[in-house]
């Protein structure tokens, strides 16, 4: 798989299995697992403007596979308006969330709620809010599932 480095280029394949690791460890001899989530396996402690926006969202599908979903801006020319950008991300994961296809039993989370939030108010809270949300939803829902497991 072709690295990603650049936000918009997730628009090209927005839909991807991320991990079945929280089906298979205990299967596997192992106690627990590990992901990278939406804060990925490389780390830089610099930052960026971004010519677009993408918002990350990992899912249980109804397999209860985990897969991301990456919602991208469409005006993704240059780096200008970032508030823009997220607005219209925001829209696109909005539409999902409230969509049929969308399985609010066990996907649902606060964060997501919070996203609606900001979508209501037509916020942008900055990048980093916004990384922050995708981590806490990522966190709450995979925390409901193992709460479900025997």
């Amino acid at each position: 798989m072709k690295k990603k480095n650049r936000n918009q280029d997730y628009a090209e394949d927005q839909d991807q299995l991320f991990s079945m690791e929280h089906l298979l460890y205990k299967k596997d001899g192992f106690y627990g697992f590990s992901d990278y989530s939406v804060i990925g396996s490389d780390y830089s402690e610099s930052g960026f403007a971004p010519k677009a926006v993408a918002i990350h969202i990992v899912y249980f599908d109804s397999d209860n596979k985990l897969r991301i979903h990456h919602f991208v801006s469409d005006t993704n020319e240059d780096i200008s308006n970032p508030a823009n950008k997220f607005k219209e991300a925001l829209k696109k994961l909005i539409s999902w969330y409230s969509s049929d296809a969308f399985n609010k039993e066990k996907n649902n989370s606060s964060a997501l709620e919070e996203f609606k939030r900001l979508s209501i108010a037509g916020t942008y809270p900055g990048l980093g809010i916004i990384k922050r949300l995708a981590i806490k939803h990522h966190l709450e829902i995979l925390g409901q599932f193992l709460d479900g497991e025997d």
